[in-house]
């Protein structure tokens, strides 16, 4: 039985949510925490999904279940938020996972051992899934260190997580620039993250990605890639041609040989700047963006 304790964050994608719970069928975690949105406001089918995509959850192993169902519509980073903090104010490590992911089964273990690994190093903020190198190997080892928090399933500390919040106070009274310049060089990559920086304070918005990345870094963090892909993000197969572009099959990376030091990565997160933040990110930055002017929430 798998101990690490683990969080499904789920909506109304019923087929989706289905096809990840037989993964962890299969992986029989003796902990499992299921937060949910709720439905729009009298939007009915909405409301029959989000029922059929909680009934799918039905364990049927010796499992300790703990749920965290919405009733109202937080939208897609206020219901992350809320689901992950609660999750943390009950186990001090775990693994999170939303409805429109497919990890394979060495992702899990992967996980458990980085998070015993790097327990007690805070230098180390957050241990990604996703790769996004286009096969490119950085480094000797089966995972390198970036600046970029990769979220389509990954695993933390309750500690690294603390005080994070989506109205990112905790940047309140510090230099964003400095903060920057500790992780990007370039001053085309600076500008991306100030001005982003800047639009989600101006406008108050809600993209908890970018805040939690900013989070890691105030805290002078740095986050785990694999240099294979564990989690297939099967939510962006209806999106843009380009944005689809990332979608990308899940491998096998197990066993783990591991850095000597834990060292950023500068040529891996150039190149993550230079094709995926520069070219698709910011397409879906813009969307984003777009749905907040125009008053809509931003589905999870």
């Amino acid at each position: 039985m798998f101990q690490v304790p683990i969080l499904l964050v789920l909506y109304n994608r019923v087929a989706d949510t289905h096809n990840l719970f037989q993964v962890i069928k299969a992986l029989k975690p003796s902990q499992l925490y299921v937060a949910a949105d709720g439905a729009i406001h009298n939007d009915r089918l909405d409301y029959l999904n989000c029922l059929k995509t909680r009934a799918v959850i039905l364990p049927e192993w010796e499992c300790d279940v703990h749920e965290f169902y919405n009733e109202e519509h937080y939208g897609k980073s206020k219901m992350i938020y809320q689901a992950i903090s609660w999750f943390f104010s009950n186990v001090d490590e775990g693994i999170i996972l939303f409805d429109d992911t497919m990890p394979n089964m060495d992702f899990f273990y992967y996980c458990e051992e980085l998070l015993l690994k790097y327990r007690n190093e805070y230098k180390v903020s957050h241990i990604g899934g996703t790769n996004f190198q286009k096969r490119f190997q950085r480094g000797n080892a089966s995972y390198y260190f970036s600046a970029y928090s990769t979220t389509w399933g990954f695993a933390t500390w309750a500690d690294r997580w603390k005080n994070f919040d989506l109205k990112m106070t905790e940047l309140d009274d510090v230099d964003f620039g400095k903060i920057v310049s500790n992780y990007v060089e370039k001053p085309k990559e600076k500008n991306y993250w100030t001005r982003r920086f800047n639009i989600l304070k101006k406008f108050d918005l809600d993209i908890w990605e970018y805040q939690y990345n900013y989070h890691i870094w105030y805290h002078n963090g740095l986050c785990i890639s694999p240099n294979v892909n564990l989690v297939t993000n099967v939510g962006l197969k209806n999106r843009k041609r380009k944005i689809r572009k990332l979608i990308r099959q899940a491998e096998k990376i197990l066993p783990l040989t591991h850095p000597e030091e834990i060292v950023q990565n500068i040529e891996a997160d150039r190149y993550a700047f230079k094709h995926v933040y520069n070219r698709i990110f910011i397409q879906m930055f813009a969307d984003w963006f777009n749905e907040y002017l125009l008053g809509k929430k931003k589905k999870i």
